[in-house]
């Protein structure tokens, strides 16, 4: 009947959710794009980017997408600048459902502790915040590191303390369904940027292996869904560490 239809439909939109992605060109985040667009569930991917990007160069940039496909026309591109994030957000974050953070750095990349905090604390906060002011996001889920202790001192680990803060400025929002914050062992990025990182060029070299990214943005896209779909009840604060990546990663 045309009303079982309507039901249906409805049901089937309360299942779905709207995304945004920040840090969504690196590693795990641009994974991250490629699945959620690749989610039946989830109907629009905001990608906060530094820089424009083109429709025609989704695919150079996003694994997986085929320009001008269904998968491609989900994806919209948000330029910002993290120094003035509360300036130039725009729309990125209204009429989203869930937000997802993989921003992240290290000292050595970021040219020393000041810009390896800036971004990891710094622009983790401003996109927590940007999230929740905007007012429909119910949901943060924050990518972090194994091991991320919040009564570890600065003196021990600067790296952790750091982390341990943004998970700290993240759950401040008070989310209505939470926060999931992500810790992922070592992570595999793969050969091509495992060779900017000495650690992971080491890594490579002895064979050892880390958790694919790709596996790691499996397991968040699934994670979102469960939480739309109401099969995952929402916490406050939910930790998630390797094993539940992994297991998350194989149900998908």
């Amino acid at each position: 009947s045309l009303q079982c239809e309507k039901d249906d439909r409805r049901r089937r939109t309360d299942e779905m959710f709207r995304a945004v992605v920040f840090g969504s060109t690196g590693a795990t985040g641009r994974e991250l794009v490629s699945e959620l667009a690749h989610s039946d569930a989830c109907s629009s991917v905001n990608a906060v980017t530094r820089r424009e990007i083109k429709k025609e160069d989704l695919p150079k940039v996003f694994p997986n997408i085929v320009a001008g496909s269904p998968e491609a026309e989900k994806i919209r591109v948000h330029p910002v600048d993290y120094e003035r994030l509360n300036e130039t957000a725009g729309d990125s974050c209204k009429e989203v459902d869930v937000a997802f953070c993989c921003l992240g750095t290290t000292q050595s990349e970021a040219g020393g502790r000041a810009g390896f905090t800036k971004v990891d604390l710094g622009y983790v906060s401003a996109a927590a915040r940007e999230a929740r002011e905007a007012g429909s996001v119910n949901h943060f889920a924050l990518v972090t590191a194994q091991g991320v202790n919040r009564s570890c001192p600065r003196l021990i680990s600067n790296y952790i303390w750091t982390k341990a803060r943004a998970e700290e400025e993240v759950l401040k929002q008070d989310f209505p369904k939470g926060a999931s914050i992500w810790h992922p062992g070592f992570l595999d990025r793969g050969k091509d940027l495992a060779s900017k990182r000495f650690t992971e060029k080491v890594a490579h070299w002895c064979g050892l292996s880390g958790l694919p990214v790709a596996d790691l943005a499996r397991a968040m896209r699934v994670y979102a869904e469960q939480l739309t779909k109401g099969d995952i009840k929402p916490k406050a604060e939910d930790i998630i560490e390797t094993k539940d990546i992994r297991a998350y990663c194989d149900s998908a």
